[in-house]
């Protein structure tokens, strides 16, 4: 096939034409390929950064430590005050099964708790009070010993009244007290229309601190005969009802000669005996013995011999929680001493009141 035919000025305008495009392309790479290497040796080309050289601060010094500050001198230690000459041995500590009794026996010495209307004297030596809390003031001086002085025989006898159950009961009662050869007795019964409620006895001797019994008796109405016996050379306390065991104080006591204990301290020194007045003694019962606290409540006006008589109305109390009974009694220094009332009060409120009737000296 035959080539076709080009006029001379029309192939030298193409060929120019393809040269001008051609040399465009390469100064247009070379620009571009320029710029970009411009960019890349220097960095300010496309933004300008400032920096300014200083001096490198000196170095901070490092810190001193402090010194720990010097402890205070210390005071020179006070010489030790001078010791107290040494306590005199306390006495010894009474029996677990009861508390250290206030009135002492042993040697006809006794004392009271603090109260006031205390009259002067000073506790004799041996006596030795019960410690004291240091904040607790100290008590006030306590009466002279007494010499023992039980009173005279006598059989008194007394109307009663009380309260069985809701329902009024009247009888009557007597007490007689012997003091002979330097022994005692008491015998004693209650009763309510043709029913003996109680028969008591009581034995023993007097000695130098006063009612000292050997032998209590006690019978109550449909129960059996108890003895309760004091044991003097063994100083032991026993019981026919029970197996128990105490340590004898010398001034211990039982229901019954407790009254005349108190009417014979009475009798040998009075002053013992004003409100407030504490006695605590061991007192034995017909299966065990406990301490009574007897206070002195005051001085009561009572009926006897158809007039008013002065009497110390003490009261016992029993201890809290105790089913034992309360017992008032009015002893009347005007009447040798002698109980011209008593009054037992059981926990439940009934009671029995003895009033006396009759004195009759033996």
């Amino acid at each position: 096939m035959p080539l076709p035919h080009h006029p001379p000025a029309r192939r030298l305008l193409r060929a120019t034409t393809i040269l001008f495009a051609v040399a465009l392309l390469h100064l247009l790479a070379g620009i571009w390929s320029a710029r970009q290497t411009g960019r890349a040796a220097d960095p300010s080309a496309s933004e300008a950064i400032t920096v300014s050289l200083e001096p490198a601060p000196p170095p901070s010094p490092k810190p001193v430590p402090k010194a720990s500050p010097k402890p205070p001198p210390k005071p020179h230690p006070k010489p030790p005050a001078p010791r107290p000459p040494p306590a005199p041995p306390a006495a010894p500590a009474a029996p677990a099964a009861e508390a250290p009794p206030l009135i002492t026996g042993g040697q006809g010495n006794w004392q009271t708790a603090a109260g006031n209307g205390d009259e002067g004297g000073n506790a004799p030596a041996d006596v030795v009070a019960p410690p004291m809390p240091a904040s607790e003031p100290a008590p006030a001086p306590h009466p002279p010993a007494h010499a023992a002085d039980a009173p005279p025989s006598v059989t008194l006898k007394y109307n009663v009244q009380g309260l069985r159950d809701g329902q009024k009961v009247y009888g009557s009662s007597k007490i007689a007290w012997r003091n002979q050869d330097g022994r005692y007795r008491i015998d004693g019964n209650a009763s309510v229309l043709f029913f003996t409620l109680l028969q008591f006895s009581s034995d023993g001797v007097l000695d130098d601190s006063g009612v000292s019994p050997t032998l209590y008796s006690e019978k109550r109405f449909r129960k059996t005969a108890t003895d309760t016996r004091f044991e003097h050379e063994r100083n032991t306390i026993t019981f026919s009802a029970s197996d128990n065991r105490y340590p004898r104080p010398g001034d211990a006591q039982d229901r019954a000669s407790f009254i005349w204990q108190l009417a014979t301290i009475g009798r040998g020194n009075p002053a013992a005996f004003f409100t407030g007045a504490d006695f605590t003694m061991l007192v034995a019962g017909v299966r065990d013995a406990e301490p009574w606290r007897i206070i002195v409540s005051g001085e009561d006006e009572i009926d006897a011999d158809g007039g008013a008589i002065s009497a110390w109305h003490l009261v016992r109390m029993p201890q809290p929680g105790s089913y034992d009974q309360k017992i008032d009694i009015w002893l009347a220094p005007g009447r040798q001493w002698y109980p011209l009332k008593i009054r037992y009060t059981e926990d439940n409120g009934d009671y029995l009141e003895m009033s006396i009737s009759s004195l009759t000296p033996a």
